[in-house]
């Protein structure tokens, strides 16, 4: 198709240019003299256009062909997206629908599931496979971000026409079937808590059971019910359910993002992951350890400190927390929630007003500053400026079964961890729902706290 572009645009410059030889009105109706001035009313390209009737229109076709060339060979280095898209097959299996070029590397694959290997692989024998296997999404080449479609060029080594992904990216399509999901609420009882890690040899659930039929989140529930009457059901791996009555202390509460493996019985839910487990609470008694309900969104005047899940053997069993300062620019003054020790803040103490926390400042108290949303992996952190932010609401205080109110963001009292900051020559902050691979800390050396309020 590309060749037939450029040899259309030949001809067409060749008609141009024998046109123009045999009656240059045809070309430039408007040049008649190569030294005739321009007039007020005619444009400048009028001018320009003389000026090249004026050369020898052998040369002029000459410099015309060679750009062209240029052009040509750009088109066949540079293949445009319009083009490669024309390699995916224009009809699918079924619903399938061709998504985009994604990123995919080793060591964190897009498609965790399965995958198959030939040398006559095509968009359609990959599909097949996928849809025997009863998988929503197939891919096909040589971490879950959208690439530019020219990285998706080479050639299918079993249909040549067709495009099998590239170096590191695949070439994604899609059933149109409903996507997987963490289920929220499994039956009148069991609600979702969170993604949690565990390890093999420290359980967070401590009873394994085998459920013939396959694990997803109502099987496990169940399970988990009728064997005792669990209080926690934990999904782990695609395929395995995990019971007990409390979390191990060491648990730390992680993303969602890090339980999204899917069933393996059950293809439109996710079972958590390798070292990741999914856990269900059921609340037809507080015994689980796990509140469900704020106790209070308005209190004012009190501190905050850490409380360590497991106590560290080195260090203090809780650490005092303030907002340090991250930022300071005209109009705006940005803090985050740490323990660091050597850092000075001018608000020790805080209020809640309506779900939104209010840090105090005894030497500036006409300032105004409250606190910002979350996102998993993030710190929570508290914004001053003019004009005033509103502030985000999401927060309050849980009661725990013996000691101080602790403080939730979004129902979760147990999501907060201190993480050593890589980039703040190693600064405890507070984060929220740790995430793996963040360029601020390492998971590793992130300790799961409880928030205490302290009035």
């Amino acid at each position: 198709m590309r060749l037939g572009l450029i040899l259309v645009a030949i001809r067409l410059l060749y008609d141009i240019n024998t046109a123009g030889q045999s009656d240059p009105e045809l070309i430039y109706p408007k040049c008649k003299s190569a030294t005739r001035k321009m007039t007020a009313n005619e444009r400048p390209e009028a001018v320009w256009a003389e000026v090249l009737y004026a050369q020898d229109y052998s040369v002029h076709f000459l410099h015309s062909l060679m750009f062209l060339i240029l052009v040509a060979a750009t088109l066949l280095i540079f293949p445009s997206e319009r083009i490669l898209a024309q390699s995916v097959p224009s009809l699918l299996p079924g619903n399938w629908s061709f998504i985009g070029c994604y990123t995919d590397i080793s060591t964190s694959r897009t498609l965790l599931a399965s995958q198959t290997v030939s040398d006559a692989m095509t968009v359609e024998s990959c599909i097949e496979f996928c849809v025997t296997n009863n998988y929503d999404y197939a891919g096909v080449e040589f971490s879950r971000q959208r690439a530019n479609l020219a990285d998706c060029s080479l050639p299918c080594s079993g249909n040549a026409t067709e495009t099998c992904g590239g170096s590191n990216r695949m070439n994604m399509f899609y059933s149109g079937q409903p996507v997987p999901e963490i289920v929220q609420t499994v039956g009148e009882w069991w609600t979702y808590r969170g993604c949690f890690t565990d390890t093999v040899e420290v359980r967070t659930l401590g009873v394994a059971v085998n459920i013939p039929g396959g694990v997803n989140a109502e099987s496990c529930t169940a399970a988990c019910e009728a064997l005792g009457g669990y209080k926690l059901a934990g999904l782990e791996f695609g395929h395995e359910c995990w019971c007990d009555d409390e979390l191990d202390a060491g648990a730390q509460h992680v993303s969602d993002q890090d339980c999204t493996m899917i069933c393996d019985a059950d293809h439109l839910e996710f079972c958590g992951n390798a070292n990741r487990i999914s856990i269900y609470a059921s609340n037809k008694s507080s015994q689980s350890g796990i509140p469900h309900s704020c106790n209070s969104t308005n209190l004012a005047n009190f501190t905050l400190q850490a409380v360590y899940t497991i106590p560290p053997t080195s260090a203090p069993p809780s650490l005092p927390l303030k907002p340090v300062l991250v930022e300071l620019v005209p109009g705006i003054t940005w803090t985050l929630l740490s323990a660091c020790s050597n850092c000075c803040s001018e608000w020790p103490n805080f209020s809640l007003q309506n779900s939104i926390v209010f840090p105090k400042s005894p030497a500036n108290p006409n300032q105004f500053m409250s606190s910002a949303g979350i996102a998993d992996g993030e710190s929570p952190s508290f914004v001053a400026s003019m004009p005033a932010f509103p502030g985000f609401q999401g927060y309050c205080t849980m009661e725990m079964s013996a000691g101080r109110p602790v403080l939730a963001f979004s129902g979760k009292m147990d999501a907060f961890s201190l993480c050593k900051n890589d980039t703040a020559n190693g600064r405890l902050d507070v984060v929220f729902s740790p995430v793996t691979g963040h360029p601020h800390y390492s998971l590793a050396n992130c300790s799961p706290v409880m928030i205490e309020v302290v009035t």
